[in-house]
């Protein structure tokens, strides 16, 4: 049932939960708790994620048999092509989630700004997931600071309806600032990052948190085949949060990339571990 050895250590009511019984479906490890990882095609997961050899297009469908959600990060590169999220959608099985990050273009080298018609065609393309559409992500570029809040706001203001949008900021000038009271106005989700460079927010500002264990790039820039550092003190601060918001009766998206400790899947498993052994 499970490929991983990091994952086989997990007790067989534990498997079930987090893997999908019916190949068709697969449903979160806890009622509104979407956990998953910053993109799936890594072949350094070969051996533990997945099997050795897997050819690199049959990732994803496997990928989607373990976790009820990944984050794409592909996008940020560009807005796909219609058939690439059309084909996404027909490989992930019915419960599947699959957040996105909006395109640089957008976020970077435009700053929001004069990104009307850039921002329609992408949401567009990704509403083509339908039901398996989650949150798309605002990722702002560390030299976007709190001065940019009018704009920010401007551009919350002409996002296209009907879909569920998460801010993240990287400029410690927001840190205290009105950032929350904008994005609930808009009901957008205030991103909740463990970066080095930034201090970890709590705000919850939607009826769905979101949330990425990011890391440091420089600390593990490759080889990604286990994990490489202890942040078990991290996620128990994590767990109480998140229980926190589960409680309130919002939705979590969770993600950990690669740079966290290396090993994406291996996050997952320890962060659940702590959650369920906490209460």
């Amino acid at each position: 049932m499970v490929a991983s050895p990091f994952l086989e250590a997990m007790d067989e009511p534990t498997q079930e939960r987090l893997f999908a019984e019916n190949p068709g479906r697969i449903s979160p490890p806890e009622p509104g708790l979407y956990l998953g990882t910053s993109g799936w095609s890594y072949a350094d997961w070969e051996g533990t994620l997945y099997p050795e050899g897997l050819p690199v297009g049959s990732r994803l469908a496997e990928y989607a048999k373990h976790y009820a959600t990944v984050e794409i990060d592909s996008t940020y590169y560009g807005t796909p092509r219609r058939s690439t999220v059309e084909r996404w959608r027909e490989i992930s099985p019915e419960g599947f989630r699959f957040a996105a990050k909006f395109p640089q273009e957008i976020t970077h080298d435009k700053n929001l700004v004069g990104t009307d018609e850039l921002t329609r065609t992408f949401v567009d393309t990704m509403r083509l997931l339908r039901d398996r559409l989650g949150p798309l992500l605002v990722q702002l570029p560390p030299s976007f600071s709190v001065e940019g809040m009018g704009v920010l706001e401007d551009f919350l203001s002409t996002l296209p309806e009907g879909v569920r949008y998460a801010v993240e900021v990287r400029h410690r000038s927001w840190l205290g600032s009105d950032l929350p009271e904008l994005l609930r106005e808009h009901g957008a989700a205030l991103t909740l990052i463990d970066y080095p460079r930034m201090p970890c927010m709590e705000d919850a500002t939607a009826d769905f948190v979101y949330i990425r264990w990011l890391g440091d790039r420089r600390e593990f820039p490759s080889d990604h085949t286990h994990p490489k550092r202890d942040r078990t003190g991290d996620l128990a601060w994590w767990a109480e949060r998140i229980e926190h918001f589960l409680s309130e009766g919002r939705e979590v998206f969770a993600y950990a990339n690669n740079h966290y400790q290396n090993h994406s899947p291996s996050t997952l498993e320890q962060f659940l571990e702590i959650l369920r052994t906490d209460r």
